[in-house]
């Protein structure tokens, strides 16, 4: 007899984004799935998914609006060799019509959640250990090795064992001057012998609601440091209220001028208002 537990948070979004489930299936903690990620991330180890990408076979992405490609980890470095690196990865990005962000335009994580690729409710992968940072949105966000990465861009999707949910409830409200990275190493200092590896974690309880969107992006980015897969927060209306600022934001400023900035018919192809508004 099948289960009659509700199913989690990170339980209810895997499903949601799972290929291929037979009929009346229920995602569960410690299942594998075939999973089809809303978008997936690389940044400068995108040199080492293109060949791995090419080994496959493939020669177009399966979906070009599914990838992301940011310049971020070592743009200090303006040796020969590696502004060719830069070139060739750009290069990439534009003869596959892949989304590309170049060095300097910011940090490949921020640009997932600024440019409304790490959605509330949907599923967000890089080949990257801090893609959890996409969980302070309500984005279940997950890491992926550079394999992945390649069979994704060529098939649109990957495998995925969802984690065990560890539940963390917070209550009250933080002093001045505490910030969530003094949340968030606290827990891994009192909880250190490893009772979140390899889980996902729920942030639950009223105290998430007193938490502004910034201190949830720094507690869901360093439960990487804690050892967890995924740190995942609700969708409420913090979240909401810090979307709404954002697309106002990007409406004074401009679009991103990257291919997906087509599919906006002259606004934010994701952060805009009917978006937004569809969460609430």
């Amino acid at each position: 007899m099948a289960s009659r537990t509700p199913q989690n948070l990170v339980e209810k979004i895997a499903q949601r984004f799972a290929f291929g489930l037979e009929p009346g299936a229920t995602v569960r903690a410690g299942d594998f799935l075939s999973i089809k990620p809303a978008h997936v991330m690389t940044h400068d180890n995108t040199g080492a998914v293109i060949p791995k990408f090419k080994e496959i076979g493939a020669a177009r992405l399966a979906d070009p609006r599914q990838v992301v490609i940011t310049l971020d980890h070592n743009v200090q470095d303006t040796s020969e060799k590696n502004l060719a690196k830069y070139a060739g990865i750009q290069a990439f990005a534009a003869s596959m019509g892949a989304d590309f962000y170049p060095a300097g335009r910011g940090i490949g994580h921020q640009i997932m959640c600024e440019e409304g690729y790490a959605w509330p409710g949907t599923l967000a992968v890089a080949s990257d250990s801090h893609s959890n940072m996409y969980g302070g949105l309500g984005c279940l966000g997950t890491p992926i090795v550079r394999t992945d990465a390649a069979a994704i861009w060529a098939t649109g999707r990957t495998w995925w064992q969802v984690p065990p949910v560890a539940r963390v409830t917070l209550t009250g409200r933080l002093r001045k001057g505490v910030t969530g990275k003094d949340v968030i190493i606290t827990l891994a200092g009192h909880f250190n012998q490893d009772e979140v590896l390899n889980h996902a974690i729920e942030f639950t309880g009223a105290g998430t609601a007193t938490l502004p969107i910034d201190y949830r992006l720094a507690i869901a980015n360093m439960t990487t440091e804690w050892g967890a897969l995924v740190g995942l927060f609700p969708v409420d209306q913090v979240t909401l209220h810090w979307l709404h600022a954002r697309a106002a934001f990007i409406a004074k400023r401009g679009l991103a001028g990257v291919p997906s900035d087509a599919d906006g018919a002259g606004a934010h192809p994701r952060l805009n208002a009917k978006r937004i508004d569809a969460l609430a």
